[in-house]
């Protein structure tokens, strides 16, 4: 979120934020408020945090001492656009998800499929060129992942539903299967990637995943994999959540950025 306060006061933006204990002047022209009704008191726009909450109907602050009260946020924004991720509707009906605009998806999916290739690295300790891998789901993140892991050398296997999202990974120089052949070839890999969020992998499926070879889950809840039966399976497994802000918050603050200028011409339309 800072790095996006960045770029919006490096794009000539008043910005100021509140939540933050850290020095924030590190990262760009921006200033920082002690108090919330300070910080909101000229704002023409408030940029909530992915996720936007941390529960009990709290800002998602995790560098911040305190706690900001959603209610209070509400209680003074007077008619600022408000804009977060993963927004519950039921609670802030008015407000913009940045997180479930497709362009927003598109741009994370690189971060994303990076972040994985950064994680499977460190955990295998070997490059991934001339290993097999498996690449579960062909949506967004599995495309630019499966586009990554065949830049780098690797053997890559899609397991896709639909014929469509096969012959497109054949197009990318991957190999295709149907997720109905899983067990009879999913003991091949090495490495093994998940982007379904829905359970595909249970108790059957990883009991054929070879010994020593890594699991790693991209989904987002309820998530692909069974991680009680991945674990008494001793199956490697890895969830990997939350990458592009864990691993390229530059880039990822860059993306939330984009996503907002976006929002904002259009809602001057």
């Amino acid at each position: 979120m800072l790095f996006a306060a960045g770029a919006f006061a490096e794009d000539g933006f008043d910005v100021c934020v509140c939540g933050f204990d850290i020095d924030v002047r590190e990262y760009g022209a921006i200033r920082r408020e002690n108090t919330l009704s300070e910080a909101l008191s000229e704002a023409d726009h408030i940029i909530l945090p992915l996720p936007y909450s941390s529960g009990e109907r709290c800002i998602n602050a995790p560098f911040y001492s305190g706690k900001i009260s959603l209610d209070d946020v509400l209680a003074l924004r007077k008619n600022a656009l408000v804009m977060g991720g993963r927004l519950d509707k039921e609670v802030l009906p008015f407000a913009i998800d940045y997180y479930a605009r497709e362009d927003f998806a598109v741009l994370n999916a690189l971060p994303t499929a990076e972040g994985a290739v950064k994680l499977a690295i460190e955990q295998t300790k070997r490059t991934l060129c001339g290993t097999d891998v498996a690449v579960l789901g062909f949506g967004r993140v599995g495309k630019v992942l499966a586009k990554t892991l065949v830049s780098l050398g690797a053997n890559v296997t899609v397991y896709a539903r639909s014929a469509e999202a096969r012959a497109w990974a054949r197009v990318f120089f991957c190999k295709a299967r149907r997720f109905e052949n899983i067990c009879e070839h999913i003991g091949e890999h090495s490495c093994i990637f998940n982007t379904v969020p829905e359970k595909i992998l249970g108790a059957r499926e990883l009991a054929c995943v070879s010994k020593g070879a890594l699991l790693m889950e991209l989904a987002s809840a309820p998530y692909g994999v069974d991680a009680d039966a991945a674990k008494k399976c001793g199956v490697r497994f890895c969830i990997a959540q939350a990458l592009p802000g864990k691993i390229t918050p530059k880039s990822a603050g860059q993306i939330i950025y984009q996503t907002i200028k976006e929002i904002t011409e259009e809602e001057e339309k």
